[in-house]
């Protein structure tokens, strides 16, 4: 008689198992970094437009009031709101960039992180002005309440202290403010 070598039932289930744990480890990770690399695009234009509206307002003496005075190629063409405001903004699917008042700040459109924001103002908030620094990005989960047109639906902090490992600053508006390392 010939030996068969074979894997018998219980050690493919036990294969499949394992396959099944790691997975289910792994899966949340990899959406975690996506989200991440997501959010340093915007970060990285979110600067850049920050940057460009100081540079206009040193100029000029006035905070642009549209994109169109900036000297930026910004590569979203959607005008898609995050925050109620009079400005116009640029936004692609996920992200929507708004320039208000004398800040910039970009808000998550959609996927499980919409409401959420980043946001750099040139003064510190009037409302809170020890809590919201200037010229720093802070990160933003938005409450509906404070004309956020995607408002934030998860548990307080998910977003900007586990994900980005902010520190929280305060509530101003019903919204939560965190300091970015």
């Amino acid at each position: 008689m010939k030996n068969k070598q074979a894997f018998t039932l219980i050690e493919l289930l036990v294969v499949v198992l394992i396959i099944g744990i790691l997975a289910a480890v792994a899966l949340p990770q990899y959406q975690k970094a996506v989200e991440k690399s997501k959010a340093t695009q915007a970060l990285t234009l979110l600067k850049s437009v920050y940057q460009a509206a100081k540079a206009y307002k040193l100029a000029n003496g006035t905070w642009p009031q549209s994109f169109d005075e900036l000297p930026l190629e910004i590569p979203w063409n959607g005008t898609t709101k995050w925050v109620s405001s009079n400005f116009i903004p640029k936004a692609n699917e996920d992200w929507s960039l708004q320039i208000n008042g004398q800040g910039v700040s970009v808000g998550r459109l959609s996927g499980k992180y919409q409401g959420a924001a980043f946001g750099i103002w040139e003064t510190p908030w009037q409302s809170a002005p020890q809590a919201i620094p200037a010229d720093e990005i802070v990160c933003i989960e938005g409450h509906a309440d404070n004309g956020i047109l995607r408002p934030f639906t998860l548990t307080r902090g998910d977003y900007c202290a586990k994900l980005f490992k902010g520190t929280f600053l305060n509530t101003s508006h019903m919204n939560k403010y965190f300091k970015l390392p």
